[in-house]
């Protein structure tokens, strides 16, 4: 929730200029934030069910192929995306719901004023939660299902938009949710070309980031920690290797071991990205007696490039450690730069 306020300049970044014809490698993009209200029912839904007016959302997303709704350019009145999704399920009594969907969205703009979303993909979610007097990180799969409203606010900046949404998300053998949102977006339309295409030319980004790290847990502090990465470039396609020291909660956790992320890339400006990341993270935790486990390293994040060489990052971390204890969420803000030809 704390990365909220940090994507507002994102969606104000440099206007696109021309409606485009459909190009592979250079399909349209979206980005949107929004919070908002709701609340939890059905199994395990006790005490005090409402969010809170902490429900959040940052979704990021890749336009298919405008043929699939019958249109030839990525400005038609319908369109398709792939959307990348974080929710954040707000804070019900002792039910502390996060995680992240892939939806398949349908867009449907209505004259010059309205258009509609749409969206429905498999959620994988972490609930904070204690059971019979034991803290435990709760993972469970479902369903989210989103519906959205957009109004145009052009005059800021072509493709954004007031988003009116809700959302509905689905679980067997535990509560269901629902949400009324509101919050901003931009459709990008004319997305600039990727400039590393082949992996086997590409040069090397070598990066460094600073930020804090949270442990689920309560009764642990927030603490500094560091990554250091190596990445390469492909297309809308990139690999990563990282060095992770997640810095020590006085509790919990003090864990620090290796990453390994592949990476899907989309462009948004030529100066902006989004990207979402995901792979294995092998780690040792001090705070469990050098214990070594091998866990899940979640990652949405935003570049900017500062020139031809170098760019400033915003990460945001999601640590799934697979054993429902010490999952851990990173915020790290970090620059790159761009070795060999």
């Amino acid at each position: 929730m704390k990365s909220r306020l940090l994507l507002l300049p994102l969606l104000a970044a440099c206007a696109p200029t021309h409606a485009q014809l459909f190009d592979a490698d250079q399909r349209g993009a979206y980005l949107s934030a929004q919070v908002g209200n709701g609340h939890i029912d059905g199994s395990q839904a006790t005490g005090h069910t409402g969010m809170r007016w902490r429900a959040f959302e940052v979704r990021a997303g890749r336009d298919l192929n405008p043929r699939i709704v019958g249109e030839d350019t990525i400005e038609s009145r319908s369109t398709a995306r792939i959307d990348f999704v974080y929710y954040n399920e707000g804070h019900p009594d002792n039910n502390h719901r996060d995680g992240f969907a892939f939806q398949f969205t349908y867009t449907r703009r209505f004259g010059d004023a309205l258009t509609a979303e749409l969206s429905v993909g498999p959620y994988t979610s972490m609930n904070t939660t204690t059971q019979g007097g034991v803290q435990i990180d709760q993972a469970r799969r479902g369903i989210l299902y989103s519906a959205a409203l957009r109004y145009p606010l052009d005059w800021w900046a072509k493709g954004a938009h007031l988003r009116l949404g809700y959302n509905h998300v689905a679980m067997r053998d535990t509560f269901h949710s629902d949400a009324l949102m509101v919050g901003i977006g931009r459709h990008f339309t004319d997305v600039p070309p990727f400039p590393e295409t082949d992996f086997a030319r590409s040069r090397l980004w070598l990066g460094a980031s600073y930020g804090r790290s949270f442990t689920s847990q309560s009764g642990t502090q927030d603490a500094n920690g560091a990554i250091f990465e190596a990445k390469q470039y492909g297309g809308k396609w990139a690999m990563s290797f990282k060095g992770i020291f997640e810095g020590d909660d006085r509790v919990r956790v003090d864990r620090r071991g290796m990453a390994a992320q592949f990476w899907f890339v989309q462009p948004l400006t030529s100066s902006w990205s989004a990207q979402a990341g995901i792979g294995p993270y092998f780690a040792e935790n001090r705070r469990e007696g050098n214990r070594t486990g091998v866990h899940g390293l979640i990652t949405l994040q935003f570049e900017r490039n500062l020139s031809e060489n170098t760019k400033a990052y915003f990460a945001f971390h999601r640590v799934k450690t697979f054993r429902e204890s010490n999952d851990r969420d990173l915020f790290h803000l970090g620059l790159s730069h761009a070795f060999g030809s």
